[in-house]
């Protein structure tokens, strides 16, 4: 959100050196954010494209 709004003011910063920054200034509100991000599953399948997930637009398919 950060990064956008400096973006929008015309400001180019990596996305690196915000975090950084952020983390600086409030370690604590970064802290909570980072717990609670959402954990990413670790999938194994025999070979590419053999999982695929739903995700409601079935009505494309006819």
């Amino acid at each position: 959100m950060m990064r956008a709004y400096l973006y929008a003011e015309g400001v180019v910063v990596p996305r690196r050196r915000v975090r950084e920054t952020l983390n600086r200034i409030d370690p604590a509100a970064a802290a909570l954010r980072w717990s609670q991000a959402v954990a990413r599953r670790t999938y194994y399948v025999p070979f590419p494209n053999s999982l695929w997930h739903i995700d409601g637009h079935m009505r494309l398919i006819r």
